[in-house]
């Protein structure tokens, strides 16, 4: 069987502790470090091997990725380009294997918790949030890290769109919304039937919701046609 492996990466700054909640939930064999100073990922790296140690099975291996001055107008930019160099890395060394990749958003500068939502959003990664220890006493470390549903759903949500029917009907009621199943019917002249083989997959994704007047599109549903230049017909 392919080998599986599990991939943080994180952006870190002056607090490395942004980091313990995805190692002790997700036990990355590879962690890409963001910083703006090698020195901010020396010290996180010591934490990996020495007090966080409880929580892997065995020391990952650690990327250090550096972005200088991440407050300029051109820093989304750079660190998207250093992600990519990362993601591109890690596939080349691990073609056979099944990687999962986990991307943060807390820690470092404002504008680099932006550009690894970014990063994740163009590759279409899983995303994840560390609250602070601080203001959570009763969890336990591993569950300080919190996916963010709305990147969760963009795999399900693109592959299914990639249906033409369930695209129409995403159109429809992104224009149309709220609408019912015997209205989208009638618009796009098919059968009930058909109409619900289209919008199920819709639903299992995320990308649309039921209220009292009818369907309409989530922000996950937004967000994607946005992504794929959807234009209004």
């Amino acid at each position: 069987m392919a080998e599986e492996i599990d991939v943080v990466m994180q952006p870190v700054g002056r607090t490395p502790g942004v980091l313990e909640a995805p190692l002790a939930k997700y036990k990355p064999q590879i962690v890409v470090l963001f910083t703006s100073q090698q020195s901010y990922a020396d010290i996180t790296i010591q934490h990996i091997e020495h007090s966080w140690r409880i929580h892997t099975n065995r020391i990952p291996e650690v990327i250090v990725k550096i972005v200088e001055e991440p407050w300029t107008s051109d820093t989304v930019d750079r660190y998207m380009k250093v992600f990519d160099e990362a993601v591109l890395e890690i596939e080349l060394e691990f073609k056979s294997a099944k990687i999962n990749w986990h991307v943060g958003t807390a820690g470092g500068t404002n504008l680099m918790a932006i550009s690894s939502a970014l990063s994740a959003f163009t590759h279409r990664f899983p995303v994840f949030s560390s609250l602070d220890s601080a203001h959570h006493p009763k969890l336990e470390t591993k569950d300080l890290a919190i996916e963010i549903e709305l990147f969760t759903n963009l795999g399900p949500g693109f592959k299914a769109l990639q249906n033409s029917r369930s695209m129409k009907i995403m159109k429809l009621i992104h224009k149309e919304g709220p609408i019912n199943p015997s209205t989208i019917s009638f618009h796009l002249n098919c059968t009930k039937q058909n109409e619900s083989k289209g919008r199920i997959p819709l639903v299992k994704s995320n990308l649309i919701m039921k209220t009292d007047s009818g369907w309409v599109p989530t922000n996950v549903g937004k967000s994607l046609l946005a992504l794929m230049d959807y234009e209004e017909e």
